[in-house]
């Protein structure tokens, strides 16, 4: 089942009606640079979308939401070392962005850096159990490190909370195959499990934010 960009892209809601981020949303102009580049984002203007984040942080440096978004724009883009530190910069203002740590996760697994990710993966889910694609992201960790049947586990969690997840469907069928004695696949590129979309696990805020009146 092919997942579209936009259900990556507004996967995770962070409380846009309203929302007042410490020291980041009341800023109007910011806002209003942030939710442009969620629309770039969303037309699949990743270059243009990062230009616009960057304007919203400029305005307002402890944006947190623009940080996570930043992360998973550049994640899109193939920017892992630049995703990481967006993402390390919006947990320096809130460790308990459960989006940010999963953001690390996917760019540190596509650096082939199993541990670190399934850390950040396993803080991801831990802050928010529901996390499909910190789930998802962890199965991604555990399979590179060769630890089939806590990938299998991991990935049967994403399953559980979203049945259609080609990614986590993926995962399971990789770990499933790569523990059998008889099995060939030792050796399964995690990249394989991000081949049908590039944004998988590469979570953006999605949501714009609506200004207060």
């Amino acid at each position: 089942m092919k997942i579209t960009i936009r259900r990556w892209l507004a996967v995770l809601i962070l409380v846009a009606v309203g929302i007042c981020a410490a020291g980041g949303a009341d800023d109007l102009l910011a806002i209003e640079y942030y939710n442009r580049g969620v629309d770039l984002a969303y037309e699949g203007k990743y270059d243009e979308a990062l230009i616009s984040i960057d304007r919203a942080l400029e305005e307002n440096a402890h944006f947190t939401l623009a940080l996570v978004t930043k992360a998973g724009i550049l994640n899109a883009l193939g920017r892992y070392p630049e995703a990481i530190d967006a993402a390390d910069q919006a947990l320096a203002l809130d460790p308990g962005q459960a989006a940010a740590w999963n953001n690390k996760a996917f760019a540190l697994n596509q650096q082939d850096r199993y541990a670190e990710g399934l850390a950040a993966a396993d803080t991801a889910v831990s802050l928010d159990p529901d996390l499909v694609e910190g789930w998802v992201n962890k199965g991604s960790s555990l399979i590179g490190l060769s630890r089939y049947e806590e990938a299998l586990a991991a990935s049967n969690e994403a399953l559980a909370l979203d049945p259609g997840s080609a990614e986590a469907e993926k995962n399971r069928e990789i770990a499933s195959r790569a523990r059998l004695p008889s099995s060939t696949a030792t050796a399964v590129p995690v990249a394989w499990t991000v081949a049908a979309v590039i944004l998988a696990g590469a979570l953006l805020a999605g949501e714009k934010i609506r200004k207060r009146e």
